[in-house]
């Protein structure tokens, strides 16, 4: 009777924890089909545009499946794969992002760690079951795990785990009673039997002396083993926050340089310099590349904004930039290579779009005016080629009745741009008249 009331209390805690378990996972599934049903519902609302980003980002990702693109993959490329202009700096899930990033073995490698931990939390803490389903189901459905806070729950829960797991090894380690024979002073006989086993002990050690070397290595390798690793420790741990600082604290100094120079009168002295003195803090800021070039000559504008490309090569309005300087030095054909690589990253950009076409009306008229007529009706061709496209891509963005966050549209002073490179594309004698656009978008 006595054995089957303890099975019984030990059978009881696991019962309770398993009922726990199915309650708590019927809740957070009502929970997550009541906020999938409610995204859902609202037509082309969050979560049709979450399916747009999931799709887009599925077929980025199945051109390097195995390792991944790299870090920040979606936030630098995600304006030249949408298929529609909605707005996502964030894809919203965060498995996808990490199989962006990393491919199938970074995606392995994270199943391989869950997998691990649930055991572990299942084992020897089902108490914990609840939460880690609540959180799981939850961030499925809600932050798609694509928030730092749902990662670090999870490890939390597991090192509980851990920690409960090493508490009850301890526990059943305290209760064990090692029973001993005390030696009595009656008993001479064991005494001395004890004394020249433990003396015959000692002689087979020195008749064979490889072996207290070899003890003495392995724990001497175990020992430098363990100080090698918490030294590692320490060292990746310190390299790690000291890095962070310094980083950070450059790219604080980057900022509030940033904000004086803009805060200074376009062109002066004084805005150069702090833009110089946030460059050289924040080599990686695209904003802070393009204001400086702008107070530069055009050479040494052309030069740094072609060196930030190292730093930044998916930056659409670096390439804006270099077109711009390249139409200002009469080069047809290098602005538009430059402009078609700036939409094909951004095609959904509005205003680059009608600044591109400003710009190249702008170089062909200059090759006409210099004598070029030939090159001028090259560089206008291609730039009717662009205005065709834009409008093209605005009308179907316009009858899809897709979600249009960017509010991508045919600009007004598009049109003008389009037919007046239309003009110059045909002529056959300088077609220079008042109502061509001077405006400068």
């Amino acid at each position: 009777m006595c054995r089957l009331w303890h099975s019984g209390a030990a059978k009881a805690p696991r019962a309770a924890a398993l009922t726990a378990i199915v309650l708590a996972g019927a809740a957070a599934a009502l929970m997550a089909v009541a906020s999938t049903a409610d995204r859902l519902a609202a037509g082309v609302g969050t979560g049709v545009s979450r399916l747009q980003m999931w799709r887009d980002a599925l077929q980025l990702w199945t051109e390097e499946a195995w390792l991944g693109h790299g870090g920040d993959t979606w936030r630098n490329i995600f304006r030249a794969i949408q298929s529609s202009p909605y707005v996502g700096g964030e894809v919203h899930n965060g498995l996808l992002d990490l199989a962006l990033d990393t491919g199938i073995i970074g995606i392995v490698l994270v199943a391989g760690w869950f997998l691990l931990t649930l055991r572990s939390i299942f084992h020897f803490a089902p108490q914990l079951m609840p939460s880690v389903l609540i959180f799981g189901l939850h961030g499925a459905m809600d932050f798609d795990w694509s928030f730092t806070l749902f990662w670090m729950l999870f490890i939390w829960l597991g090192a509980w785990a851990t920690a409960l797991k090493t508490e009850t090894e301890g526990v059943q380690r305290s209760g064990v009673t090692v029973k001993y024979t005390p030696v009595r002073s009656k008993s001479g006989s064991k005494l001395r039997s004890k004394s020249r086993s433990l003396f015959l002990r000692y002689l087979s050690t020195q008749s064979h002396p490889s072996a207290v070397p070899m003890r003495s290595f392995f724990h001497i390798f175990q020992r430098v083993t363990a100080r090698l690793i918490r030294v590692s420790t320490v060292m990746i741990i310190l390299f790690w926050i000291g890095g962070t600082v310094w980083l950070t604290s450059r790219y604080a100094v980057a900022e509030v340089q940033y904000r004086q120079a803009m805060s200074e009168p376009d062109g002066t002295p004084a805005q150069k310099v702090h833009l110089m003195a946030a460059l050289q803090s924040n080599p990686n800021r695209p904003d802070i590349v393009i204001s400086l070039a702008r107070t530069l000559p055009g050479r040494e504008a052309e030069s740094l904004l072609l060196n930030s490309l190292s730093h930044s090569p998916m930056h659409p309005q670096i390439y804006i930039e270099l077109g711009r300087l390249a139409a200002q030095f009469d080069e047809g054909q290098q602005a538009e290579e430059y402009f078609e690589q700036a939409i094909a990253l951004n095609r959904y950009d509005g205003i680059g779009q009608s600044a591109a076409l400003y710009w190249m009306e702008q170089v062909a008229r200059r090759e006409w005016k210099a004598g070029y007529r030939d090159q001028a009706r090259q560089t206008a061709a291609a730039g009717v080629q662009m205005y065709e496209r834009y409008q093209l891509l605005a009308e179907e963005v316009e009858a899809g009745n897709v979600r249009n966050d960017r509010r991508f549209v045919l600009e007004e002073h598009a049109l003008g741009y389009g037919e007046n490179l239309r003009r110059l594309a045909s002529a056959s004698s300088p077609p220079f008249t008042p109502e061509l656009t001077k405006r400068r978008p």
